[in-house]
């Protein structure tokens, strides 16, 4: 009975596993930014004397394409930004 319990314990852990990996169930759903949120930013340039300024001014004089990562090792997410990239005449 007891190396029988183990198992069905190992399937069953095993499939929980792969029900949290695969499926969103469990997570909170997704809110998109909203623009008075966006425009107050702190963002820091990377140059050797950096300089600070708000995210509004991104487009206040143009229009601007902004892309949020939530992981940016991602390689999906690098991809991905590699494509907005591509867009830049």
């Amino acid at each position: 009975m007891g190396m029988w319990s183990i198992g069905v314990g190992a399937v069953g852990a095993a499939a929980v596993a792969l029900l949290l990996a695969n499926t969103d169930m469990f997570l909170s759903k997704p809110r998109k930014a909203a623009l008075e949120y966006l425009e107050d930013i702190d963002l820091k340039t990377l140059e050797k004397e950096p300089r600070t300024f708000k995210a509004k001014e991104l487009w206040e004089k143009n229009g601007a394409v902004i892309m949020a990562v939530r992981r940016p090792g991602c390689f999906l997410c690098r991809a991905e930004a590699a494509d907005l990239m591509s867009l830049k005449p």
